[in-house]
C-alpha cells in the first residue's frame, strides 16, 4: 500500500514556475494557513490524509477524499468480497486487524463509541471571491456590511504545480462576524439563509481536531476492532453503504444505498459524530461524476468534453471547500454530484478512459513561453438558451479570457446573423421570444423545451411577498439594469411605494423570484401579473452541456467543443 503522505511530491511548484508568478502571488504561496497543529504526525496516520487540504497521489493519479455520510451514531455497510481493516491507535499508528484474504465478506456495522467535536473557531462563509480580485473582494465586503452583516476575511485554497502547469485554487472567503462557536454559526447560517436567500457554508479553524473511538462490529454483533479517530476499510469488490443521504436542501432529498470501490474511512466529523469518507482515485471519481452531471446516453464526444471539465472542477475545488471537515469534497451539487460506482455506465466510463488525466489549461494572457499554463475554471451549466455569458457578468470579478460569452448557434441559420455578435439590451426581447430557436442546445433534443425558452408569471401580491425583505413596500416597477453579452441581467431595480432597492448578481435575482431558470429574461405586465419570459437553464457561463451534445451530434470533436466554450483553452494530460 503506498504511503498516505505521498502528498504532491511530484506536483510541488518548480522554481521556474514560482519565478513566473507575479511577486504578489509568489508571496501569497507562503501565507500562513488558518489551521495549525503541533507535533510531527505519523507518516501513515489516516487523519493526515483526511484533513490534508492538498491532493495525495496514489498509483500515479490524484487521490480525492469525498464525503459519504456524516452526523451518525452508526452506519451499516456490506462488503462484496474479502475485507481489509486497519484500526488507528491513539498515537496515530494504523495496525492491521485482518487482511483481504482473511477478512470476511458480508454485513458490518461501524459504531461511534465516543466522539468529541473539534475545538476552535467556527464562522459562516457567505461567499468566495477569486484571490486576484481585490476590488471584487472589497465590493462584496461593502455590499454585505450595507446589509448589516459585519465581515471578516480569510484565505482558502492553495497554488501548486503539476506536470509543468499551475493549479491555483486560492479564494478570499468572506465570513460573517459571530460568536465563533459551532452552535452560534449554525444558527446564524440558518438566519442568513432565510433572510437573504443564500446557501451559506460553515468555515472552521481548528486548534484541536475532532476525536473519538469507533468500533467495527461483525454480522454476529461482535466488536472486532476499535479505532481511535479512524478505521480504514478496503474491499476491491466494493463496499455498499446503506442510508446515504443526498439532495440536502433540495426537493430531491432522500436516502439510498450507494457502493464505493476501494477505501472507506470511518472517522469523527466536525460535530463529534460518525462520518464515512471515500478515498477515490481521480479517474474513478470522474467515472461516477460524469453520468450524474450529463445524459449518459449523450454522444461520445460530448461525454469526453464533460469528463475533461469534471476533472478540472475537482482540481479547482481542492483546498477551497469544506475547511475543517475530514474530506476535500462533498458528493452534492455544492462540489459535484458523486453517487459512487453504482452510477457508472459503460459509455461514460469509456469517455473518461479516452481523456485519462486531461484537464483544461490556458495561458493567463501573455505569450511568454516561460509562463506556465494555468488551470481553466471549467464551469458548465445545463442549457445556455442560445448564447453563453461572460464570467464577470455572472459572478463579478475580473474577466476571464477563457470564459467569454459566445453564440451557441450557426449564424448562417435563417434570421440568426443579427444575434451573432451579442444580444445585450437591444436584442434580448427579440431573442427570448424566438421559439423554436436553432441553438445547439435546442437541437440536441435532450433538454426540455420549457428550459430552452420559458415563461413564469407572478401575481402582484406574490411579487410584494417575494420582495418584502427588501423593504420597498408595494412593488410598482421591476427593471433590469445592465445586461451581459447574452442578455443576462446584471442587476434588477425594484421600485416600491416606500423606496427603491437593487438586487445584484444573476443568482441573487433568480433566487429572489423562486429560482428563475436563468438570468436571460425580459419582464412585462399582463393585467395584474408580472411575467418573466426567458431562455436557458442555469448560469450560462462556460460549457453548455446540452449545447455540447448538439455540437457533437453535428460532428464536432470534444476538443473543438471545449475550444469553443473555453476560448484559448486546450485539454492537456497532466498525469
Amino acid at each position: 500500500m503506498s504511503s498516505r503522505r505521498e502528498l504532491l511530491t511530484r506536483t510541488s511548484l518548480t522554481l521556474g514556475a514560482l519565478a513566473a508568478l507575479s511577486a504578489r502571488d509568489a508571496l501569497a504561496v507562503d501565507e500562513p494557513h488558518s489551521t495549525l497543529f503541533d507535533g510531527a504526525p505519523e507518516p501513515d496516520d489516516p487523519l493526515e490524509l483526511l484533513y490534508s487540504r492538498r491532493l495525495a497521489f496514489d498509483s500515479g493519479q490524484p487521490l480525492v477524499t469525498v464525503r459519504v455520510l456524516e452526523g451518525r451514531s452508526e452506519a451499516t455497510l456490506t462488503a462484496h468480497g474479502p475485507l481489509t481493516a486497519l484500526a488507528r491507535s491513539a498515537d496515530g499508528k494504523s495496525s492491521l486487524v485482518f487482511g483481504r484474504h482473511e477478512g470476511p465478506a458480508g454485513a458490518w456495522r461501524l459504531k461511534l463509541l465516543e466522539g468529541r467535536p473539534g475545538l476552535g473557531a467556527t464562522w459562516v462563509e457567505l461567499e468566495q471571491v477569486r484571490y486576484a480580485d481585490k476590488d471584487g473582494r472589497e465590493a462584496a465586503r461593502k455590499s454585505w456590511e450595507a446589509r448589516g452583516v459585519k465581515i471578516r476575511l480569510a484565505t482558502v485554497g492553495d497554488v501548486y504545480g503539476i506536470a509543468g502547469h499551475v493549479v491555483d485554487t486560492r479564494r478570499w472567503s468572506l465570513l460573517a462576524e459571530g460568536d465563533a462557536t459551532e452552535a452560534g454559526a449554525q444558527a446564524q447560517a440558518q438566519s442568513l439563509a432565510a433572510k437573504f436567500g443564500i446557501r451559506p457554508q460553515i468555515h472552521r479553524e481548528y486548534a484541536t481536531r475532532p476525536s473519538g473511538r469507533i468500533a467495527l462490529v461483525d454480522a454476529r454483533g461482535h466488536s472486532v476492532a476499535e479505532g481511535h479517530g479512524a478505521i480504514e476499510l478496503n474491499c476491491s469488490k466494493g463496499l455498499a453503504v446503506a442510508q446515504v443521504e443526498y439532495g440536502m436542501g433540495y426537493a430531491s432529498h432522500g436516502f439510498e444505498q450507494r457502493t464505493y470501490a476501494g477505501r472507506l474511512f470511518a472517522c469523527v466529523d466536525a460535530g463529534g459524530k460518525l462520518a464515512l469518507v471515500a478515498a477515490v482515485p481521480m479517474e474513478r471519481l470522474v467515472k461516477g461524476v460524469v453520468p450524474s452531471e450529463i445524459f449518459a446516453r449523450a454522444h461520445a464526444e460530448a461525454l469526453k468534453a464533460q469528463a475533461v471539465t469534471a476533472r478540472g472542477e475537482v482540481l479547482a475545488k481542492v483546498g477551497a471547500r469544506h475547511l475543517g471537515d475530514p474530506y476535500l469534497l462533498c458528493a452534492e451539487q455544492h462540489c459535484q454530484v458523486y453517487k459512487g460506482t453504482s452510477a457508472e455506465q459503460s459509455g461514460t466510463s469509456a469517455a473518461v478512459d479516452a481523456t485519462h488525466g486531461e484537464a483544461l489549461f490556458a495561458k493567463p494572457g501573455a505569450d511568454d513561453l516561460t509562463i506556465p499554463r494555468h488551470l481553466v475554471d471549467s464551469v458548465y451549466s445545463a442549457c445556455c438558451g442560445g448564447f453563453s455569458e461572460d464570467n464577470d457578468v455572472v459572478w463579478g470579478g475580473p474577466p476571464d479570457p477563457s470564459l467569454r460569452g459566445r453564440p451557441d448557434f450557426d449564424p448562417r441559420a435563417p434570421g440568426m446573423a443579427q444575434f451573432a455578435d451579442g444580444i445585450g439590451d437591444a436584442l434580448v426581447d427579440r431573442f427570448v421570444h424566438l421559439a423554436p430557436i436553432p441553438s445547439y442546445c435546442a437541437l440536441s433534443g435532450l433538454v426540455p423545451k420549457d428550459k430552452v425558452r420559458w415563461r413564469r408569471s407572478f401575481t402582484s401580491a406574490q411579487v410584494d411577498t417575494l420582495c418584502a425583505p427588501l423593504g420597498v413596500g408595494h412593488v410598482t416597477a421591476l427593471a433590469v439594469e445592465g445586461r451581459g453579452i447574452s442578455g443576462r441581467a446584471r442587476a434588477l431595480r425594484v421600485e416600491g411605494t416606500l423606496t427603491t432597492s437593487r438586487i445584484f448578481s444573476e443568482l441573487s435575482i433568480r433566487r429572489q423570484f423562486q429560482m428563475l431558470s436563468s438570468g436571460m429574461f425580459v419582464i412585462a405586465r399582463e393585467g395584474d401579473d408580472w411575467v418573466f419570459t426567458g431562455g436557458g437553464w442555469g448560469h450560462g457561463s462556460g460549457m453548455c452541456q446540452t449545447g455540447a451534445i448538439g455540437r457533437a451530434q453535428s460532428g464536432q470533436s470534444y476538443r473543438q467543443i471545449l475550444g469553443w466554450y473555453y476560448s484559448g483553452a486546450t485539454p492537456e494530460r497532466i498525469y
